[in-house]
């Protein structure tokens, strides 16, 4: 965009030379701004770099506060304007002309008009177009047609064409050639913008004959060129008039802007500029300035040059300031001063505009060293040592020159200084100004802000403003430093949708390159920070985007990954943290769970818990489980429960674990406590509980408890229990409860008469089948293979569909392995596969493996043969241990029921 800019200067500038009316309607639309900054850009037309400059922020300024204005300067650019005809009559009083030469027959003289002014410094030159230092045209041969008064331009001809040349003032003798002028912008404005009149001439004496021209002998030296076509040679001649000392300003009344220093961002009730804050070498600048004749500030552009040389002429007590324009002829100063006792200083923004023809050279630097005066310039440090070593006229004034050097980077003392001063934009300058200097965040920072945030960036470059928003946005939450790349990308992934359109019109490539472009010379948007590989925004960028008010939010997504990644990336964790704290406490306040959440799972202590609480007493899901969590980790269970009971309503698995266990926790306390009491009810429960984990002596004891209460139920778990010991006690626990009729007693006292052979088959299928109708699923398995044992295949079957149909355990390898002895390998196929998923064999793939551990069989001689690992060989478990088919069971007496049975 900047190049628009560049494109559209360009335009302006044809239009002013091609048509006074293009002039005068650019003067009128300047002036309609108010802001005289622009018009001095417009009006100062020197063709310096500084010139061009100060034009493009006044472009950039109209565009962003006088749209208006700007659309009328566009629409003067987009105009077709009448050209000016070549002029042969005689110069304008005041002005310069050209003597133009061509190399081809017939060639006719191209002439365009220069000005000279008569005020303070007022020499108006530069341009394209212009004779180059190098080329020396020749002093006039021959005396003008005119006198010319005292002080006032004469003409003469000259030139191998038609054209018209101004001789030099009466004083000084000579012509002079500074660099090249855009002719005819300074004088299309001169009528309408302020600049320095010069004092009205006389009429020139009448033309001679076209025919007879008198040469004066100038000409522009092309002796060693080689031409291919016709070739337009024009020298530009500037004279103008320096004002008596005595009118030259006041050390001390000349103004920042009259130096040069450019204006920062307008706020209303504050100057221009930030007040000065002192640089180290000034000390060093005003001890040159005292004892040196010609003192040049080395500095880059930018880098606060022109205002600590205002700084330093400010301070000068009893000196008067000259300022001329580049390209000035500066040989009338020596006359000027000349008789005239007292302290002087000449200040030479850019001292190359100055060097060449009627610049400052070596006898002129002493004449005025003897005149009292002292020359203060600045420089480039990459000129000053290209020119300090070389032999022209103006590389012997760069040696001769007094250096201080002004860095870009300020150190520590002068950043402390800018810290303390008391200007409400120091502060922000302290912080982010970064290595780009505090110099360029004052004077571009804003237009760069403004080209970044201008419609018509996000509409040719959406991808490129979205990276400069996304480093904008971390430096807003507290990041000052730059980012790896990978974090960045991270980052820019929470734009979503916005990076996905982006994308669809830029290329990240040509984005990167969009951002990082170096915009008004200085820097571009993005910038690398101090580490190689990482970014951040330009600082001014971050100052300017704090201070709106009508910037995007972070958003919730950018806070996460940066509070994230600050645990292992060299991020400030508590600054980010404080910054998401001042930012989104309003949308706290308002009840935003989602908000709360994250935050939360982010932050410890009291903080967090109080987010999540209140996000879990709003319903939010993840923050009740979380707080359900939180909770039992600190012990307090019964706080807990509630949102346990949530968080497992809610579908979260562990917490509904986590309940169980709290509720087992609390149902063995409380049953423990009737147990102890003689509840028998009680003591039998809690002894079931302890068998699974393993506690079955302790589970003895409460079962025994339980029956010495007369709770006859137990007699089924206990017969159980013994039995896993051999017990003899089990067949009598057992029969009592199979007497009673429990279920689970009567399958266990028939595989326990089955295992002791102490029943025939019939007696334990007649206690299998009584307990199976009772309901016990390990009755209804047991069933089965008793039945299949005596050959009654089919009833076995349906046994085994029942058992898989109450989830009885085996049922379905049970069933593959009668189909399969049946000869229906197909549907045995089915079942083995339903029972591989019902009932997977073996250790899963998910277990770790276990820790080497060397056991005492380890090292004993064993059977290394290979086991039948095989389906036939490895037949399916029955509900407990049994004997194998076939083996007849002893007999056995039935049990006699109870007289009566309790209800």
């Amino acid at each position: 965009m900047a190049r628009e800019l560049e494109e559209l200067r360009e335009a302006l500038l044809r239009a002013i030379h091609s048509s006074p009316t293009a002039a005068q309607r650019v003067a009128e639309v300047l002036s309609r701004t108010g802001m005289p900054y622009a018009a001095l850009a417009w009006t100062k037309l020197n063709g310096n770099r500084s010139t061009s400059d100060h034009q493009l922020a006044s472009l950039v300024l109209l565009r962003v506060e006088h749209p208006a204005e700007f659309a009328d300067l566009e629409r003067v650019a987009a105009t077709t304007w009448t050209p000016r005809r070549a002029d042969t009559s005689p110069a304008p009083t005041g002005h310069g002309a050209t003597a133009s030469a061509g190399t081809s027959p017939g060639d006719r003289g191209r002439v365009g008009t220069g000005r000279a002014a008569g005020g303070p410094g007022s020499a108006k030159a530069g341009g394209p177009g212009g004779t180059e230092p190098g080329h020396h045209p020749a002093r006039p041969t021959e005396p003008p047609a005119a006198e010319p008064r005292a002080g006032e331009p004469g003409v003469a001809e000259a030139g191998v064409a038609k054209a018209r040349t101004t001789e030099p003032p009466a004083a000084e003798a000579g012509v002079a050639e500074p660099p090249a002028a855009e002719p005819g912008v300074a004088e299309a404005l001169a009528t309408e913008l302020p600049v320095a009149e010069a004092p009205a001439a006389e009429p020139s004496a009448a033309e001679p004959p076209a025919a007879e021209p008198r040469v004066a002998g100038d000409h522009v030296d092309l002796r060693d060129g080689t031409f291919l076509d016709q070739v337009v040679a024009v020298q530009h001649l500037h004279y103008g008039n320096v004002p008596a000392p005595a009118d030259w300003r006041p050390a001390g009344s000349v103004r920042p802007l009259e130096f040069g220093v450019q204006p920062t961002r307008p706020v209303p009730g504050l100057p221009d500029v930030p007040p000065y804050v002192p640089r180290d070498c000034d000390a060093d600048l005003s001890a040159r300035l005292a004892r040196t004749s010609l003192v040049l500030i080395l500095g880059e552009r930018l880098a606060g040059t022109s205002y600590t040389a205002w700084h330093a002429v400010h301070c000068l007590d009893g000196h008067r300031v000259y300022i001329p324009v580049p390209g000035e002829d500066l040989r009338p100063l020596a006359a000027a001063l000349r008789g005239n006792r007292g302290r002087y200083v000449v200040w030479l923004d850019d001292l190359t505009g100055h060097l060449g023809p009627g610049g400052l050279d070596l006898p002129l630097l002493g004449r005025l060293a003897d005149l009292g005066a002292v020359v203060l310039a600045t420089m480039s440090p990459a000129e000053y040592y290209r020119r300090r070593t070389g032999t022209a006229p103006g590389d012997r004034v760069v040696a001769a020159a007094r250096t201080v050097t002004l860095p870009r980077d300020w150190s520590k003392a002068e950043l402390a200084r800018l810290s303390a001063c008391d200007d409400p934009r120091a502060y922000p300058a302290y912080m982010w100004s970064g290595t780009e200097g505090v110099a360029s965040y004052f004077a571009v920072g804003h237009l760069l802000f403004d080209e970044w945030r201008r419609p018509g960036t996000r509409q040719d470059h959406p991808l490129g403003g979205l990276l400069v928003r996304t480093a904008v946005d971390v430096a807003r939450s507290g990041v000052t430093a730059g980012i790896p790349d990978e974090l960045f990308v991270k980052v820019l992934d929470q734009y979503g949708q916005e990076r996905d359109e982006a994308l669809r019109t830029e290329s990240y490539e040509e984005a990167i390159t969009w951002a990082t472009a170096p915009m008004f010379g200085v820097s571009g948007l993005l910038v690398e920070g101090e580490e190689r590989g990482t970014w951040r925004a330009y600082g001014a960028l971050v100052a300017e985007a704090l201070a709106s008010e009508d910037l995007e939010p972070v958003p919730d997504g950018v806070w996460w990954t940066l509070l994230d990644a600050a645990e292992s990336a060299a991020l400030d964790h508590g600054a980010i943290l404080g910054a998401a704290r001042a930012a989104l406490s309003a949308r706290v306040e308002a009840g935003d769970t989602e908000l709360m959440f994250g935050l939360a799972l982010r932050t410890e202590g009291e903080e967090s818990e109080a987010l999540l609480r209140r996000a879990a007493d709003a319903g939010h899901a993840g923050a009740t489980a979380a707080m359900a969590l939180t909770l039992s980790r600190k012990g307090n269970e019964e706080e807990a429960l509630p949102y346990l009971e949530a968080a497992a309503e809610q579908g979260y698995a562990w917490a509904a674990r986590e309940l169980g266990r709290v509720h087992r926790a609390h149902a063995e306390r409380w049953l423990r406590k009737a147990a102890e009491a003689g509840d028998g009810a009680a003591a039998h429960e809690l002894g079931d509980m302890l068998v699974g984990p393993g506690r079955d002596g302790e589970a003895l004891r409460w079962y025994r408890k339980a029956a010495a209460a007369g709770h006859r139920e137990v007699a089924g778990s206990l017969g159980t229990l013994l039995a896993n010991w051999n017990e003899a006690e089990a067949e009598e626990w057992l029969r009592y409860g199979t007497a009673w009729g429990d279920p689970r007693a009567t399958n266990e006292f028939g595989l326990f008469l089955e295992q002791a052979r102490k029943a025939t088959e019939a007696e334990t299928e007649a206690l299998y089948r009584r307990a199976a109708e009772g309901g016990d699923t390990s009755a209804m398995i047991n069933l089965g293979i008793t039945l299949e044992h005596l050959g009654r295949n089919e009833e076995a079957r349906s046994w085994y569909l029942k058992g898989h149909e109450c989830a009885a355990p085996y049922a379905e390898r049970h069933l593959a392995r009668l189909l399969r002895k049946q000869g229906e390998v197909a549907e045995a196929e089915e079942w083995e596969r339903k029972a591989a998923v019902a009932d997977p064999r073996g250790l899963p793939g998910t277990l770790p493996p276990p820790p080497p551990v060397t056991s005492p069989a380890d090292t004993s001689p064993a059977d290394t043969s290979p086991a039948d690992t095989s389906p036939a060989a490895t037949p399916p478990p029955a509900a407990a241990a049994r004997p194998a088919p076939g083996t007849p069971p002893p007999h056995v007496t039935p049990p006699t029921p109870p007289d009566t049975v309790e209800e």
